[in-house]
């Protein structure tokens, strides 16, 4: 499957802010990469990145409601001005294995204002403690709640950042497996579609990612996968049956271990005659939308989010 450049795939070049590109990378490179890299055990990883994502600022603009749903913690934001119709669900990031415990809520708060829309946020099942498909049981059970409080699957988006954007993919296969209530729309931010993580990238821009060490992933994809192979295409849905998903905008740096893997599944969504946007965001790092607030890049890719969003309303 090439990696080639074709008429779904937009290049968009960075903007002025240079120094604030290079704060952030340094910030990065000195704190999650060099950390992870080391694969210390994985209660620490989790203590360390929640610590980290506490930087991203919830804004007083957005009112936090946590409920239980399945026996899941789910953080229900809501923005002051929201789309009374429209809703995210947003699957986090953190290779299946951190991010949970309200650590992103500050982020999901910040992509609820941008957006104007209500996120749901669920604190799914991690791994090692829990393999597939704990985290898409989870998701789903948060999104057949959506449907049962009135919100039409037309409405619902699917978004999340790296682990979480394939699980999002992962999730609409479940959706088409169970026939009926497909979601309206996916976003994915530099999503983990390949588990063997085969693609080119992943060694090329090993050392220029500022982030994302592929020996933290390596590691951390097997308890996830438990006894099922890598390849499977619900732990890999760039190996699935496309045909069928929705449209799709799917966001990635230039400089990532991932970006093949963003690539190659809007190559495969193409192929799969589904309608998809791939934009690379030139200069810019994995998950970088993470800096909204902070990088004007990061800013201005979530503002083409809710203008995808708005269109697919």
């Amino acid at each position: 499957m090439t990696e080639g450049t074709n008429h779904h795939i937009l290049h968009i070049n960075p903007t002025n802010a240079r120094a604030r590109r290079k704060l952030c990378k340094g910030i990065l490179r000195t704190t999650m990469k060099r950390v992870l890299a080391r694969n210390p055990p994985v209660r620490f990883q989790r203590a360390w990145t929640k610590a980290i994502l506490k930087s991203v600022a919830k804004p007083s603009s957005v009112t936090i409601d946590t409920r239980q749903i399945g026996g899941r913690t789910v953080h229900v934001l809501t923005p002051t001005g929201a789309d009374d119709a429209g809703r995210i669900l947003f699957l986090h990031g953190g290779a299946y294995v951190l991010g949970g415990d309200g650590a992103y809520l500050g982020y999901a708060a910040q992509m609820a204002r941008a957006t104007r829309r209500v996120v749901w946020l669920p604190d799914y099942r991690l791994a090692p403690e829990h393999a597939y498909p704990a985290a898409v049981d989870d998701a789903l059970a948060s999104y057949d709640a959506m449907i049962a409080e009135g919100t039409r699957a037309e409405n619902i988006c699917l978004l999340g950042d790296s682990a979480g954007g394939g699980l999002c993919a992962s999730t609409a296969l479940a959706l088409k497996a169970r026939s009926g209530g497909m979601a309206g729309a996916l976003v994915l931010m530099s999503p983990w579609t390949d588990l063997t993580m085969s693609g080119q990238s992943v060694e090329r821009l090993a050392r220029r990612d500022p982030m994302i060490d592929p020996a933290w992933g390596r590691a951390s994809r097997f308890g996830y996968a438990g006894e099922r192979s890598l390849d499977d295409p619900m732990l890999s849905p760039l190996f699935a049956q496309l045909g069928g998903l929705p449209r799709t905008l799917i966001q990635v740096g230039s400089e990532e271990v991932l970006l093949s893997d963003s690539l190659r599944f809007a190559n495969a969504l193409q192929a799969a005659q589904v309608s998809v946007s791939c934009e690379v965001y030139d200069d810019l790092w994995h998950d970088f939308q993470m800096q909204i607030g902070l990088l004007p890049d990061a800013t201005r890719a979530v503002d083409r989010i809710r203008r995808f969003l708005d269109r697919a309303a």
